[in-house]
């Protein structure tokens, strides 16, 4: 198995050729991507010096963008898989090499270097804990360090047309190859333990909170839109089913509530199949879809029953209320099942 190490590069400084220089002592291949800087060329010229190919971006483009660039060079010249390393020092040698040598014992598999949160710099460790968080609840994945970017990447089977073709350029696209990870390598993720290395509080990181985080949370989210439009779809036609089932059967919140979601329900999971979740996982099925869509039903029939039927409040009022509540546990759930 070939194997290799690329290093996106903007504005450098020294300890990119440092590490550079270190891998060519070991023998490891190893290809940089300048990706737009305006200063720190004296730095790319230094690695073509010693025999590191560096390919150019005319403009920033975005980490994302250099990563697929990098990915396209070395999948064109042979190499069943790479190593992605930060050009700011935060990984050494060894880890690279430890990344490296996992990728043999587990072939196929992801392989991510994870530090360890506990020693993170503040800004660092909220953005992980958080998105940590979330990679449980909305996808079912324990990513111990989301944030990493050392990762051991095989390139065989469709792994290579599906890396260049995930969505984002910027720090995104490293989340959005997290959520995909599993399908794009079933073998799965394997997360082994790194060296924690942050210099001046990590002061050279091109990271900008604002913009940045946006793009993150929103691949992170990118199914929310979508289902927030079916669900708002599928609960106007719920409510204006209830409310006439409701009156029309004598004031009855069950049957009203079971006959409404019947056909708010089927309406929900062909829109939420076909135009929401078109990246669909094995488990995003009829019938894991009924299965969840009944464990709704009751939570939403009891609760209906004890505001209206037992505390006498309105039923308008309460249909809102008990719909917005379970309408966050039915995104978390079927979000998991597309995914999974």
């Amino acid at each position: 198995m070939k194997y290799g190490v690329l290093i996106p590069a903007y504005e450098p400084d020294g300890r990119l050729t440092e590490l550079a220089e270190a891998l060519l002592k070991l023998r490891v291949e190893t290809v940089v991507v300048d990706d737009g800087s305006a200063s720190g060329q004296e730095i790319f010229a230094r690695l073509v010096e010693v025999g590191v190919p560096v390919l150019h971006h005319e403009v920033n483009r975005g980490k994302g963008r250099a990563l697929k660039t990098g990915i396209a060079y070395m999948a064109q010249r042979g190499f069943d898989g790479l190593v992605t390393a930060d050009a700011d020092g935060q990984h050494t040698p060894a880890d690279i090499l430890k990344v490296a040598q996992q990728m043999e014992q587990s072939p196929g598999q992801l392989v991510l270097g994870v530090r360890d949160i506990a020693q993170m710099v503040p800004r660092s460790k909220a953005g992980n804990t958080l998105t940590r968080l979330l990679f449980r609840l909305l996808y079912r994945l324990d990513i111990q360090d989301t944030q990493t970017g050392l990762r051991g990447i095989p390139l065989a089977g469709g792994a290579l047309s599906a890396l260049l073709e995930l969505r984002g350029e910027r720090y995104e696209y490293e989340m959005e190859m997290l959520i995909r990870a599993r399908a794009i390598w079933p073998a799965g993720i394997c997360q082994i333990p790194i060296e924690t290395l942050y210099y001046d509080d990590n002061a050279a990181s091109h990271f900008r909170p604002l913009q940045d985080g946006v793009k993150i949370y929103t691949v992170l989210f990118h199914n929310l839109s979508g289902f927030m439009v079916s669900s708002l779809c599928a609960f106007g036609l719920d409510y204006l089913l209830f409310n006439l089932f409701y009156y029309r059967l004598g004031g009855r919140t069950v049957p009203a509530t079971v006959a409404a979601r019947l056909f708010s329900g089927t309406f929900n999971f062909t829109v939420n199949k076909y135009l929401v979740f078109t990246q669909r996982g094995e488990r995003y099925t009829l019938w894991n879809y009924v299965k969840l869509a009944v464990v709704i039903l009751l939570l939403n029939s009891a609760m209906m029953y004890l505001l209206v039927d037992l505390l006498h409040l309105p039923a308008f009022f309460c249909k809102l209320l008990v719909e917005g509540c379970l309408y966050t546990v039915s995104f978390l759930l079927q979000n998991r099942l597309a995914h999974t």
